[in-house]
């Protein structure tokens, strides 16, 4: 019977289970992602599919894309480590910048992190269930997670949502396990009438090199069928250096951006990239330079300056603030 463990620094950088250690492993684990346009005719889009109706109701603060550990928790949530990387491209091959990718799914009971979404099983504390990245020029992106639960009517699965520059709304698709049982009963595995789509996402695990904790891992490149369009921000770039201001008494300094806003856009914070120069990782902030953080991201109601507040200081000097339009997507699929 599986249980939870107490997080230790491993010896190599291949097995991390410290979460400062899993994301210096992924600039050499993701290195030379390239696509060959030679390639291009042979890549096969993936196909839409339900979000399904257990969308996170309650994101956590914490929506790395690291859903082993939750915050800076020393307990990681049960199950078995797995790795998903790959990158978003279009359907010519060329890597797509400044995606959102979203991953969530259920923990190793079967629950998702959704009002509705245990069923009468216990939820994992620990559990993030839910991640997102914005990827860089390579268009690169990379998870860890677990091996998804199991849970009456469906088979293993995850949920994915991707957001590419200009859409205002998010392309959903599940990804499978392969040899799974249930993989042939699954209606909506079953759902995706073309062949070659539907074996697109299925998945192979193969075992992560000299691992001794059963940790696996896959490659799955997303094609996207829709044709990104770089947004133009008014006001500038987005591009914001921190000023370091006190925080709250007694507790740890701040780091202010001040960027123009605009009404009904909404903003995020991204800092520490994960993967070398290709990704950023999603930062909690607050509105305020003493008041708690509380949000990782913020729809403007009036045009003006907006001041934004985080703790984590970013390696690079800078952090990159995403903004979505007037009417994209900013809740459930």
């Amino acid at each position: 019977m599986k249980t939870h463990m107490n997080i230790t620094k491993p010896g190599r950088f291949y097995i991390p289970i410290d979460r400062r250690r899993f994301f210096k492993s992924m600039a050499a684990a993701t290195a030379g992602f390239t696509v060959a346009g030679s390639l291009a005719e042979a890549l096969t889009l993936t196909p839409p599919q339900t979000p399904g109706p257990f969308y996170p109701d309650n994101i956590k603060l914490d929506k790395d894309n690291d859903l082993l550990v939750l915050n800076d928790n020393l307990t990681a949530a049960v199950g078995a480590i797995t790795y998903v990387s790959g990158r978003v491209l279009d359907s010519s091959g060329s890597p797509i910048r400044g995606a959102l990718v979203e991953l969530w799914q259920t923990d190793n009971n079967g629950a998702y992190i959704h009002t509705l979404g245990a069923g009468g099983r216990p939820r994992d504390p620990y559990f993030q269930g839910f991640g997102q990245y914005l990827t860089g020029a390579g268009g690169g992106y990379r998870f860890r997670t677990i091996k998804a639960g199991l849970y009456p009517g469906r088979t293993r699965h995850l949920h994915w949502g991707i957001t590419i520059p200009g859409q205002l709304s998010r392309f959903t698709t599940q990804t499978y396990w392969s040899g799974e049982p249930q993989n042939s009963t699954d209606g909506v595995l079953n759902g995706i009438s073309n062949a070659e789509e539907r074996a697109s996402v299925i998945l192979t695990f193969t075992p992560v090199p000299s691992t001794t904790i059963g940790e696996v891992q896959t490659s799955w490149d997303i094609v996207m069928g829709l044709t990104p369009m770089d947004p133009t921000y008014p006001g500038g770039s987005l591009v914001v250096a921190g000023a370091l201001v006190p925080g709250p008494v007694g507790g740890n300094p701040r780091y202010r951006l001040t960027l123009p806003a605009y009404t009904t856009y909404t903003y995020e914070i991204y800092g520490n990239p994960t993967m070398a120069d290709l990704a950023w990782a999603a930062l909690p902030f607050s509105l305020t330079q003493t008041g708690v953080i509380d949000r990782n991201k913020h729809t403007a109601t009036s045009n003006g300056t907006l001041n934004l507040y985080v703790e984590a200081k970013s390696v690079k000097g800078f952090y990159y603030v995403s903004f979505r339009v007037p009417g994209a997507n900013t809740g459930t699929p």
